[in-house]
């Protein structure tokens, strides 16, 4: 039997629903066009996934594997291990591929003329993309929506299983990782916005906002691994035609700045100073708004999250001084 061309790759944690979702999206050609497999990797699911994609009745095979909870970098690698496609096609639990999706993908791949692809990731209405101040030309490697050779992928060994915190089951980074050590081959990149996958509207609570910060301290790990890639291409935003490096690390210390005048203005007896020091804050507050929420930034009748807005900047960068302080890289404050 001919291996097929594509093996889509699904990590999954409790959220079977999102994966059957996500599972009966994707198409089957109606003539062999291409052929597929799709692996899903049950990453120490609680919720009875696995049984529960067991019984689904799908066009196509679908191989199930069960492992120990390790993060979603370790499930990925453990499916390619099952994988005989000439392509991985990395996709998630939580988002619904285009019905074109592998129709667009075999598209680009089919001549061999590149060896990642990565398309577009949207939220619902297919215009605003998920990483919105980033230009379409640029590869981000998000694995919901990355096709890569799969004889690549074994060479540069895949995912990184350090971009998890397993206690607290942070995860953060790996997919950067991968794609700089897949620049570092010479490998040929293709970014398409015609191939869109659709993901859920993120950062809708405090609690959401709040652990994605905390995600911040494998920042370090990944400057330390990768120092030159790492200031070239993350956090790079683009607004217009301003390009800035890591804004929301210059607005953090910036709220730093803010409250340590707040204090001084309080204990010196100088309420223009203490002043001065809230409006600091609370303009850092609406920056970081405007980063996770972006058109919901000017929402102030919502008095806590307009609060946890002014106090997330600094758990963002306790949580950046806590990776450089456990990876041993202070390079990446600067």
């Amino acid at each position: 039997m001919n291996a097929p061309f594509f093996s889509v790759i699904i990590p999954t944690f409790n959220r079977r629903e999102g994966a059957r979702r996500c599972l009966e999206s994707l198409s089957c050609p109606p003539a062999p066009v291409w052929t597929m497999e799709v692996i899903v990797a049950v990453d120490g699911s609680t919720d009875g996934t696995a049984e529960y994609i067991r019984s689904l009745t799908l066009p196509f095979p679908v191989t199930v594997l069960e492992l120990d909870n390790g993060g979603a970098g370790r499930a990925r690698n453990a499916a390619v291990e099952r994988a005989g496609g000439k392509y991985l096609a990395f996709t998630e639990d939580d988002v619904t591929p285009d019905p074109s999706w592998l129709a667009r993908a075999f598209a680009v791949l089919q001549n061999d003329t590149c060896d990642v692809l990565e398309g577009r990731t949207a939220y619902p209405g297919g215009d605003a993309a998920v990483r919105r101040f980033e230009k379409d030309i640029q590869a981000s490697f998000i694995p919901c929506n990355l096709f890569i050779r799969r004889d690549l992928f074994n060479t540069v060994g895949g995912y990184s299983p350090d971009y998890f915190d397993r206690k607290s089951r942070v995860y953060f980074r790996e997919d950067s990782d991968l794609g700089f050590r897949l620049r570092d081959t010479g490998a040929r990149i293709v970014v398409d916005p015609a191939i869109v996958v659709i993901h859920p509207l993120q950062f809708q609570t405090m609690a959401e906002c709040f652990r994605h910060a905390r995600r911040y301290r494998f920042d370090a790990l990944l400057y330390k691994r990768h120092p030159r890639l790492y200031r070239q291409f993350i956090e790079v935003k683009s607004f217009g035609a301003l390009k800035l490096h890591r804004p929301q690390h210059y607005v953090a210390l910036l709220d730093v700045l803010g409250l340590t005048a707040v204090i001084a203005g309080l204990a010196g007896g100088m309420p223009p100073l203490c002043v001065c020091g809230l409006c600091i804050v609370a303009l850092c507050g609406v920056l970081f708004r405007y980063k996770y929420q972006g058109a919901e930034w000017w929402r102030f009748e919502k008095i806590n999250e307009t609060l946890g807005f002014c106090v997330l900047p600094f758990v963002y960068l306790g949580a950046l001084v806590k990776g450089c302080i456990r990876y041993k890289a202070l390079g990446v404050l600067l």
